[in-house]
């Protein structure tokens, strides 16, 4: 299983140093892929947010975003739901993690510590300080 968050996910639909090794991740784990259902808008406003800061055109972001919206329906979506969000509060407070990325751990310790893919520094110590392993490994 891999647990990709937006970070990650967004390698796949932007050219970036990490992204060939994202799309061996995702080769090399499909069909177990799951992500949130937080990721769905994330995604999407950073490709909006690229084409605003003029990295990305108004072409090839609507590509991307088709090409995103297609994909979704292969991705195992975890819901955000009072269950799974239940030890927030505490992986908050231990790991100081802003809301959207205590989302994301969230989902991945409820899937029963599967492989965690992620760019962002603070999201990826908590991550592994709660027993994932972070993926790629540099």
């Amino acid at each position: 299983m891999l647990y990709l968050d937006s970070s990650a996910l967004a390698k796949l639909y932007l050219a970036e140093p990490e992204s060939a090794a994202v799309a061996e991740l995702v080769k090399n784990h499909e069909p177990g892929l799951f992500t949130s259902r937080l990721t769905y808008t994330e995604l999407l406003s950073v490709l909006n947010r690229c084409h605003r800061e003029r990295r990305i055109s108004a072409r090839v972001c609507a590509g991307k975003k088709r090409d995103f919206l297609s994909d979704w329906s292969t991705l195992q979506v975890v819901e955000v739901t009072e269950e799974i969000l239940e030890p927030a509060a505490d992986l908050i407070e231990r790991h100081r993690l802003r809301g959207a990325d205590a989302v994301h751990l969230c989902s991945a310790l409820w899937l029963n510590l599967p492989d965690f893919a992620c760019f962002d520094a603070k999201l990826c110590a908590g991550a592994q300080a709660e027993g994932l392993r972070i993926v790629p490994s540099e």
